[in-house]
Protein backbone atom coordinates (compact mmCIF):
# COMPACT_ATOMS: atom_id res chain seq x y z
CA UNK A 1 0.00 0.00 0.00
CA UNK A 2 2.90 2.18 1.03
CA UNK A 3 4.95 1.58 -2.13
CA UNK A 4 1.73 2.25 -4.49
CA UNK A 5 0.69 5.80 -2.11
CA UNK A 6 4.73 6.92 -3.07
CA UNK A 7 3.91 5.69 -6.57
CA UNK A 8 0.90 7.98 -7.21
CA UNK A 9 2.78 10.92 -5.15
CA UNK A 10 5.31 10.60 -7.92
CA UNK A 11 2.72 10.97 -10.37
CA UNK A 12 0.88 13.55 -9.62
CA UNK A 13 4.57 15.81 -9.00
CA UNK A 14 5.41 15.10 -12.52
CA UNK A 15 2.19 16.47 -13.58
CA UNK A 16 2.77 19.66 -11.57
CA UNK A 17 6.74 19.90 -13.20
CA UNK A 18 5.40 19.81 -16.75
CA UNK A 19 2.12 22.00 -16.73
CA UNK A 20 5.14 24.24 -15.26
CA UNK A 21 6.67 24.23 -18.83
CA UNK A 22 6.06 27.91 -20.14
CA UNK A 23 8.11 30.36 -22.30
CA UNK A 24 11.29 30.99 -20.42
CA UNK A 25 14.42 33.39 -20.74
CA UNK A 26 17.89 31.08 -21.23
CA UNK A 27 19.77 34.04 -20.09
CA UNK A 28 17.92 34.98 -17.30
CA UNK A 29 19.26 33.81 -13.57
CA UNK A 30 18.32 30.54 -11.90
CA UNK A 31 15.48 30.76 -9.84
CA UNK A 32 15.17 28.13 -6.69
CA UNK A 33 11.84 26.90 -7.20
CA UNK A 34 10.28 23.99 -5.16
CA UNK A 35 7.67 20.96 -5.30
CA UNK A 36 6.70 19.25 -2.61
CA UNK A 37 3.42 16.61 -2.11
CA UNK A 38 2.57 14.63 0.62
CA UNK A 39 -1.13 13.38 2.13
CA UNK A 40 -1.57 12.62 6.05
CA UNK A 41 -3.81 10.15 7.45
CA UNK A 42 -4.51 9.72 11.18
CA UNK A 43 -4.21 5.99 10.73
CA UNK A 44 -0.75 5.88 9.44
CA UNK A 45 1.88 5.19 11.36
CA UNK A 46 4.94 7.19 9.10
CA UNK A 47 3.91 10.22 7.25
CA UNK A 48 5.84 10.91 3.94
CA UNK A 49 6.98 13.63 2.39
CA UNK A 50 8.44 14.18 -1.67
CA UNK A 51 10.26 17.48 -2.04
CA UNK A 52 12.01 17.60 -5.61
CA UNK A 53 13.90 21.20 -6.71
CA UNK A 54 13.50 22.56 -10.11
CA UNK A 55 16.44 22.22 -12.80
CA UNK A 56 18.11 23.89 -15.73
CA UNK A 57 19.64 21.69 -18.35
CA UNK A 58 21.04 22.09 -22.30
CA UNK A 59 20.05 17.97 -22.82
CA UNK A 60 16.42 16.47 -22.98
CA UNK A 61 14.58 17.40 -19.79
CA UNK A 62 12.96 13.51 -19.03
CA UNK A 63 16.57 12.48 -19.32
CA UNK A 64 17.88 15.19 -16.53
CA UNK A 65 14.94 14.10 -14.55
CA UNK A 66 16.90 10.63 -14.09
CA UNK A 67 19.61 12.46 -12.01
CA UNK A 68 19.63 12.00 -8.47
CA UNK A 69 21.57 15.76 -8.18
CA UNK A 70 18.82 16.94 -10.39
CA UNK A 71 16.04 16.94 -8.84
CA UNK A 72 16.97 16.55 -5.04
CA UNK A 73 18.21 19.27 -2.61
CA UNK A 74 21.50 18.41 -0.92
CA UNK A 75 20.80 17.42 2.31
CA UNK A 76 22.58 20.35 3.74
CA UNK A 77 20.32 23.09 1.76
CA UNK A 78 17.06 22.78 3.27
CA UNK A 79 15.92 21.88 6.85
CA UNK A 80 12.50 20.66 6.32
CA UNK A 81 10.39 20.84 9.69
CA UNK A 82 6.63 19.26 10.59
CA UNK A 83 4.29 21.41 13.28
CA UNK A 84 1.20 21.13 14.88
CA UNK A 85 -1.09 23.57 15.65
CA UNK A 86 -4.49 23.99 18.04
CA UNK A 87 -6.67 26.82 17.67
CA UNK A 88 -3.54 28.84 15.50
CA UNK A 89 -0.96 27.90 18.97
CA UNK A 90 2.01 25.70 17.95
CA UNK A 91 2.22 22.90 19.95
CA UNK A 92 5.24 21.19 18.63
CA UNK A 93 7.47 20.90 16.01
CA UNK A 94 10.14 18.82 14.78
CA UNK A 95 13.00 18.79 12.31
CA UNK A 96 12.56 16.28 9.85
CA UNK A 97 14.97 13.56 8.77
CA UNK A 98 15.41 11.97 5.65
CA UNK A 99 14.61 7.98 4.26
CA UNK A 100 15.43 5.88 0.75
CA UNK A 101 13.86 2.60 2.45
CA UNK A 102 10.59 3.21 0.43
CA UNK A 103 11.39 1.98 -2.91
CA UNK A 104 10.09 3.80 -6.45
CA UNK A 105 8.59 1.92 -9.41
CA UNK A 106 10.24 2.66 -13.24
CA UNK A 107 9.92 5.44 -14.40
CA UNK A 108 11.29 9.28 -15.27
CA UNK A 109 12.88 10.08 -11.69
CA UNK A 110 15.51 7.96 -9.95
CA UNK A 111 14.51 4.75 -9.16
CA UNK A 112 14.40 2.27 -7.34
CA UNK A 113 16.05 4.42 -4.56
CA UNK A 114 14.28 7.61 -4.02
CA UNK A 115 14.64 10.47 -1.12
CA UNK A 116 11.42 11.27 1.58
CA UNK A 117 10.95 12.82 4.48
CA UNK A 118 8.94 11.64 7.02
CA UNK A 119 7.40 11.62 10.72
CA UNK A 120 6.46 9.11 12.88
CA UNK A 121 4.13 11.07 14.72
CA UNK A 122 0.67 10.45 16.41
CA UNK A 123 -1.77 12.69 14.57
CA UNK A 124 -4.44 14.48 16.19
CA UNK A 125 -7.76 15.14 14.31
CA UNK A 126 -8.44 18.08 15.97
CA UNK A 127 -5.31 19.62 15.05
CA UNK A 128 -3.49 21.73 12.28
CA UNK A 129 -0.51 20.28 10.64
CA UNK A 130 2.45 22.77 9.05
CA UNK A 131 4.91 21.10 6.42
CA UNK A 132 7.97 24.00 6.27
CA UNK A 133 10.93 24.49 4.26
CA UNK A 134 13.45 26.47 4.86
CA UNK A 135 15.67 27.04 1.84
CA UNK A 136 19.72 27.88 3.34
CA UNK A 137 21.10 29.39 -0.12
CA UNK A 138 18.36 32.05 -0.44
CA UNK A 139 16.91 32.18 3.66
CA UNK A 140 13.13 31.78 2.05
CA UNK A 141 10.47 29.67 3.93
CA UNK A 142 7.90 28.11 2.81
CA UNK A 143 5.13 26.22 3.77
CA UNK A 144 1.45 24.25 3.38
CA UNK A 145 -1.18 23.73 6.03
CA UNK A 146 -4.26 21.42 6.38
CA UNK A 147 -6.38 19.88 8.31
CA UNK A 148 -7.08 16.61 9.43
CA UNK A 149 -9.88 14.13 7.91
CA UNK A 150 -11.29 12.81 10.72
CA UNK A 151 -12.88 8.96 11.22
CA UNK A 152 -16.02 7.56 9.92
CA UNK A 153 -17.87 4.10 9.03
CA UNK A 154 -19.67 2.21 6.91
CA UNK A 155 -23.06 1.65 7.73
CA UNK A 156 -24.70 -0.51 5.05
CA UNK A 157 -23.78 -2.79 3.62
CA UNK A 158 -22.24 -4.32 6.86
CA UNK A 159 -22.53 -8.13 6.82
CA UNK A 160 -22.63 -9.48 3.48
CA UNK A 161 -23.89 -8.65 -0.02
CA UNK A 162 -25.93 -9.96 -2.39
CA UNK A 163 -24.18 -9.33 -5.74
CA UNK A 164 -26.77 -11.00 -8.05
CA UNK A 165 -28.59 -8.01 -7.72
CA UNK A 166 -29.89 -6.07 -10.71
CA UNK A 167 -31.24 -3.00 -8.99
CA UNK A 168 -28.76 -0.27 -8.10
CA UNK A 169 -27.82 -0.33 -4.16
CA UNK A 170 -27.99 2.48 -1.68
CA UNK A 171 -24.19 2.60 0.18
CA UNK A 172 -24.93 4.53 3.32
CA UNK A 173 -21.48 5.90 5.13
CA UNK A 174 -21.59 8.49 7.99
CA UNK A 175 -19.88 11.65 6.97
CA UNK A 176 -15.88 12.43 8.27
CA UNK A 177 -14.82 15.79 9.85
CA UNK A 178 -13.39 17.66 7.36
CA UNK A 179 -14.16 15.64 4.37
CA UNK A 180 -14.65 17.36 0.88
CA UNK A 181 -15.07 13.98 -1.22
CA UNK A 182 -15.61 10.53 -1.24
CA UNK A 183 -14.07 7.27 -3.42
CA UNK A 184 -15.78 4.10 -3.33
CA UNK A 185 -13.51 0.84 -3.77
CA UNK A 186 -14.73 -2.55 -3.80
CA UNK A 187 -12.02 -5.56 -3.44
CA UNK A 188 -12.41 -8.92 -3.73
CA UNK A 189 -10.48 -11.82 -2.15
CA UNK A 190 -9.64 -14.98 -3.68
CA UNK A 191 -6.70 -17.71 -3.58
CA UNK A 192 -5.51 -19.95 -6.70
CA UNK A 193 -4.35 -23.45 -5.52
CA UNK A 194 -1.63 -24.87 -8.21
CA UNK A 195 -3.45 -28.20 -9.18
CA UNK A 196 0.43 -29.87 -9.73
CA UNK A 197 1.88 -28.72 -6.58
CA UNK A 198 -0.55 -27.73 -4.10
CA UNK A 199 0.83 -24.50 -3.93
CA UNK A 200 -1.65 -21.84 -2.53
CA UNK A 201 -1.45 -17.91 -3.70
CA UNK A 202 -3.54 -15.08 -2.16
CA UNK A 203 -4.80 -12.68 -4.96
CA UNK A 204 -7.46 -9.63 -5.13
CA UNK A 205 -8.67 -7.51 -7.49
CA UNK A 206 -10.27 -3.73 -6.71
CA UNK A 207 -12.28 -1.33 -8.73
CA UNK A 208 -13.39 2.23 -7.80
CA UNK A 209 -17.18 1.56 -8.04
CA UNK A 210 -17.92 5.55 -8.37
CA UNK A 211 -17.60 7.34 -11.55
CA UNK A 212 -16.54 10.71 -10.58
CA UNK A 213 -16.51 11.75 -6.62
CA UNK A 214 -18.79 11.87 -4.19
CA UNK A 215 -18.78 15.04 -3.48
CA UNK A 216 -19.34 15.62 0.93
CA UNK A 217 -22.96 16.52 1.87
CA UNK A 218 -24.05 18.91 5.24
CA UNK A 219 -25.98 16.00 6.82
CA UNK A 220 -24.44 12.95 9.07
CA UNK A 221 -24.52 10.67 6.19
CA UNK A 222 -23.44 10.10 2.37
CA UNK A 223 -25.78 7.83 0.61
CA UNK A 224 -24.06 6.45 -3.38
CA UNK A 225 -26.81 4.58 -5.82
CA UNK A 226 -24.88 4.52 -8.52
CA UNK A 227 -23.69 0.53 -8.25
CA UNK A 228 -25.27 -2.41 -9.46
CA UNK A 229 -23.92 -5.01 -7.68
CA UNK A 230 -23.92 -7.39 -10.63
CA UNK A 231 -21.58 -5.37 -12.29
CA UNK A 232 -19.36 -6.94 -9.98
CA UNK A 233 -18.95 -10.49 -11.89
CA UNK A 234 -17.96 -8.26 -14.73
CA UNK A 235 -14.74 -6.55 -13.03
CA UNK A 236 -14.05 -10.69 -12.32
CA UNK A 237 -14.43 -11.66 -15.55
CA UNK A 238 -12.43 -8.30 -16.95
CA UNK A 239 -9.52 -9.15 -14.17
CA UNK A 240 -8.66 -12.57 -13.88
CA UNK A 241 -7.32 -14.43 -16.31
CA UNK A 242 -8.54 -18.04 -17.60
CA UNK A 243 -5.67 -20.59 -16.31
CA UNK A 244 -6.55 -24.41 -15.99
CA UNK A 245 -3.24 -25.24 -13.98
CA UNK A 246 -5.25 -23.77 -10.76
CA UNK A 247 -8.57 -23.91 -8.89
CA UNK A 248 -9.87 -20.48 -7.49
CA UNK A 249 -11.96 -20.29 -4.24
CA UNK A 250 -12.94 -17.30 -2.58
CA UNK A 251 -10.71 -16.30 0.58
CA UNK A 252 -11.68 -15.14 4.11
CA UNK A 253 -10.51 -11.65 4.65
CA UNK A 254 -8.86 -11.76 8.30
CA UNK A 255 -10.17 -14.99 8.96
CA UNK A 256 -13.67 -14.74 8.20
CA UNK A 257 -15.34 -17.29 6.71
CA UNK A 258 -16.92 -16.58 3.66
CA UNK A 259 -15.71 -12.48 4.12
CA UNK A 260 -14.30 -12.21 0.74
CA UNK A 261 -15.29 -8.37 -0.29
CA UNK A 262 -14.24 -5.20 1.10
CA UNK A 263 -15.84 -2.12 0.66
CA UNK A 264 -13.35 0.77 0.92
CA UNK A 265 -14.74 5.07 1.42
CA UNK A 266 -11.89 6.92 1.00
CA UNK A 267 -12.24 10.62 2.13
CA UNK A 268 -9.89 13.29 1.22
CA UNK A 269 -10.30 17.06 2.17
CA UNK A 270 -10.99 20.57 0.44
CA UNK A 271 -7.13 20.95 -0.19
CA UNK A 272 -6.98 17.58 -2.46
CA UNK A 273 -10.55 18.36 -3.90
CA UNK A 274 -9.58 21.69 -5.23
CA UNK A 275 -5.87 20.09 -6.48
CA UNK A 276 -7.99 17.41 -8.11
CA UNK A 277 -10.54 19.59 -9.67
CA UNK A 278 -7.98 22.14 -11.12
CA UNK A 279 -5.68 19.09 -12.44
CA UNK A 280 -7.95 17.11 -14.12
CA UNK A 281 -9.08 17.79 -17.50
CA UNK A 282 -12.13 20.01 -18.44
CA UNK A 283 -15.03 19.41 -20.75
CA UNK A 284 -14.24 22.88 -21.90
CA UNK A 285 -12.40 23.85 -25.57
CA UNK A 286 -10.53 26.33 -23.64
CA UNK A 287 -8.00 24.93 -21.23
CA UNK A 288 -6.00 27.53 -19.66
CA UNK A 289 -6.31 26.68 -16.18
CA UNK A 290 -5.44 27.91 -13.14
CA UNK A 291 -2.42 26.36 -10.93
CA UNK A 292 -3.37 25.10 -7.95
CA UNK A 293 -1.33 24.94 -5.11
CA UNK A 294 -1.68 25.54 -0.92
CA UNK A 295 1.77 25.93 -0.38
CA UNK A 296 3.12 29.90 0.68
CA UNK A 297 6.15 31.40 -0.88
CA UNK A 298 7.66 34.61 -2.09
CA UNK A 299 7.69 35.12 -5.63
CA UNK A 300 5.82 31.95 -6.55
CA UNK A 301 8.79 29.70 -5.98
CA UNK A 302 6.93 26.87 -4.58
CA UNK A 303 4.25 24.56 -6.01
CA UNK A 304 2.75 21.52 -4.68
CA UNK A 305 -0.02 19.98 -2.20
CA UNK A 306 -0.28 19.04 1.83
CA UNK A 307 -3.72 17.58 2.06
CA UNK A 308 -4.86 14.57 4.23
CA UNK A 309 -7.53 11.71 3.86
CA UNK A 310 -8.70 9.09 5.68
CA UNK A 311 -10.68 5.48 5.00
CA UNK A 312 -13.85 3.13 6.35
CA UNK A 313 -14.12 -0.07 5.62
CA UNK A 314 -16.80 -3.32 5.73
CA UNK A 315 -15.70 -6.92 5.26
CA UNK A 316 -18.71 -8.53 3.56
CA UNK A 317 -19.25 -12.09 2.88
CA UNK A 318 -20.87 -14.12 0.17
CA UNK A 319 -24.04 -15.05 1.23
CA UNK A 320 -23.28 -18.78 2.74
CA UNK A 321 -27.10 -19.38 3.44
CA UNK A 322 -28.77 -19.03 0.13
CA UNK A 323 -25.36 -19.57 -2.32
CA UNK A 324 -26.35 -17.25 -4.86
CA UNK A 325 -23.48 -15.71 -4.93
CA UNK A 326 -21.17 -18.56 -5.20
CA UNK A 327 -23.49 -20.53 -7.13
CA UNK A 328 -23.17 -17.48 -9.50
CA UNK A 329 -19.60 -17.38 -9.45
CA UNK A 330 -19.12 -21.47 -9.72
CA UNK A 331 -21.45 -22.47 -12.26
CA UNK A 332 -22.30 -19.02 -14.57
CA UNK A 333 -21.20 -19.59 -18.30
CA UNK A 334 -19.68 -16.56 -18.19
CA UNK A 335 -17.17 -17.46 -14.89
CA UNK A 336 -16.55 -21.18 -15.43
CA UNK A 337 -13.89 -20.60 -17.43
CA UNK A 338 -11.98 -19.42 -14.16
CA UNK A 339 -12.35 -22.33 -13.06
CA UNK A 340 -13.79 -21.70 -9.21
CA UNK A 341 -14.93 -24.11 -6.77
CA UNK A 342 -16.72 -23.82 -3.62
CA UNK A 343 -15.04 -22.63 -0.66
CA UNK A 344 -16.17 -25.75 1.37
CA UNK A 345 -13.84 -27.33 -0.82
CA UNK A 346 -11.14 -24.87 -0.54
CA UNK A 347 -7.93 -26.35 1.68
CA UNK A 348 -8.31 -23.35 3.92
CA UNK A 349 -12.03 -23.71 4.56
CA UNK A 350 -12.07 -23.98 8.45
CA UNK A 351 -11.83 -27.76 9.50
CA UNK A 352 -10.78 -28.37 6.32
CA UNK A 353 -11.97 -29.13 2.57
CA UNK A 354 -16.31 -30.95 2.95
CA UNK A 355 -15.52 -34.76 2.63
Amino acid sequence: MKKTLIYCLILLTTGILLRQCKPIDLTADYKDVTVSYGILNIKDNVHYFKIYRGYITDGNANVAAGEWNNIYYPVDSIEVYFDEYENGHLLRSAKLDTTTVVPKDEGYFPNPKQLLYYSDWQLDPERVYRLRIVRHTSGDEIYAETVMVGNFSIRRPMVSWNMCSENPYKIIFYSAENAAMYDLYLTFYYIEVDNATGVIEHKQISRRINGDYIRATTGTEVAFTGFTPETFFTTIIQGIETNNRVTRYIDSVAGQPYRCMRLTAWAADKNYLTYREVSNPGSSIVQNRPEYTNFISDNETAYGLLASRNYAYADLAFDDVSGHNEDTLVKSPSTRRLNFDYYRNSPEFPNGPAQ
